[in-house]
């Protein structure tokens, strides 16, 4: 392959010499029944992380080197390099409030930080609506929004007499938007079955993300839950068969 732009293409790249990484963790939660409607819960969690805490595969582009290019493709001039040390803390705090017997409001709020200068703020809103006795709706919204990292910078932003250097969006400062819709369906009886198993509930959620960066996402997530019926006139015969 020829290289054009800058011939003498010499990317900076030293292995590394720690592949591993550990994180520690501690969670502490303080829930309170305020009323028989409303009961909320406090909670704080701290996270240290030690070992390759960058990602291999984020390529980075230097200012100040001239660009060298195969074809159309522009060739990396390094991959992220980041501390080998993160901490992180996180304070929130979740509600729920019965406003009758068909709604219910749940809210949460976090607010989290770290040392590598991200800031973040999340904020989200469910409300259960119960229709009828089998089916529950779930409306929800949530908002999020960070700071970059003091080790971000965009595309051909960095240096190379950086010592660390990101220019993974991730780590980058934006806000992002979730909308959220859920229906839920329970059979407290589990009339419907499924050979020994009776279906407890089916639940599908559908979620639409967009960040302001320009990143937008939609997912679908969907589950069934069954449990073992021993109305089932079936069951003794099967535990005899394999040996209970």
């Amino acid at each position: 392959y020829t290289i054009t732009g800058n011939p003498n293409y010499n990317p900076i790249f030293n292995e590394f010499t720690n592949t591993s990484r550990n994180s520690y963790s501690f969670g502490l939660g303080f829930s309170q029944i305020v009323s028989r409607n409303f009961q909320t819960l406090f909670a704080l969690d701290l996270v240290l992380q030690q070992g390759l805490l960058s990602t291999p595969y984020q390529r980075v582009y230097f200012s100040d080197i001239e660009d060298s290019y195969i074809e159309n493709f522009h060739l990396a001039d390094a991959i992220e390099q980041l501390p080998d040390t993160r901490f992180k803390a996180a304070i929130g705090n979740r509600m729920s409030y019965y406003i009758n017997e068909f709604i219910v409001l749940r809210s949460f709020y976090r607010y989290y930080f770290d040392d590598w200068g991200i800031t973040s703020h999340t904020a989200n809103i469910e409300i259960p609506i119960k229709i009828g006795g089998k089916f529950t709706l779930y409306p929800s919204y949530r908002f999020y929004s960070q700071t970059e990292a003091e080790y971000f910078a965009p595309y051909e932003k960095h240096v190379s007499t950086e010592k660390f250097y990101t220019s993974d969006y991730d780590l980058s400062k934006f806000n992002a938007n979730q909308y959220g819709f859920g229906i839920t369906y329970t059979d407290i009886f589990t009339n419907a079955h499924l050979w020994i198993f009776g279906l407890k509930n089916i639940d599908i959620k559908f979620n639409y993300y967009e960040r302001d960066s320009g990143f937008n996402a939609m997912f679908v997530v969907g589950g069934f839950k069954f449990i073992l019926d021993d109305r089932k006139k079936s069951i003794p015969k099967l535990m005899n068969k394999i040996g209970f």
